[in-house]
């Protein structure tokens, strides 16, 4: 498939947020939307970035970043729920996104350009790998009970 043509990326305003929901309903369809809703209201007050992909007016690729420093690795941004749109995957979306994200990192002197993708998603660790992303540890998690 070829390029999408006129691809704009942008960051979204926080009152824009809600644009990105029907993309990230899809990648998370066993939460329901009203919880998504949620947490992504809470996401806002823990500065959460969002960016997405257009073509023209349709919101075709979304992802989310957080900025942090951690001692091992200094200043970084951390890609979050990167998405694309089915319908125009391996067309450019992702690259374009990421590239965004590269370039933000850098103009914010980011030492580093981290992102967690589930274990299952075999083609966008193939994306990523292609890009010059490496895996350099594990992500543990811990579930609490309420």
């Amino acid at each position: 498939m070829s390029h999408i043509d006129g691809l704009i990326v942008r960051e979204l305003s926080s009152e824009e947020f809600p644009l990105i929901l029907p993309l990230i309903e899809k990648q998370n369809a066993k939460i329901p939307p009203v919880e998504l809703r949620r947490r992504l209201e809470q996401m806002r007050f823990h500065h959460y970035h969002c960016i997405a992909a257009f073509d023209g007016n349709r919101i075709v690729g979304v992802a989310g970043y957080w900025l942090g420093a951690r001692f091992w690795c200094g200043e970084f941004l951390d890609a979050d729920n990167v998405v694309v749109d089915e319908s125009v995957r391996s067309r450019g979306v992702g690259k374009a996104l990421m590239d965004w994200l590269e370039g933000k990192a850098r103009e914010l002197g980011c030492k580093l350009l981290v992102l967690d993708s589930y274990v299952t998603y075999a083609r966008a660790h193939k994306f990523y790998f292609r890009e010059g992303y490496e895996i350099v540890g594990y992500h543990f998690t811990k579930t609490l009970n309420p």
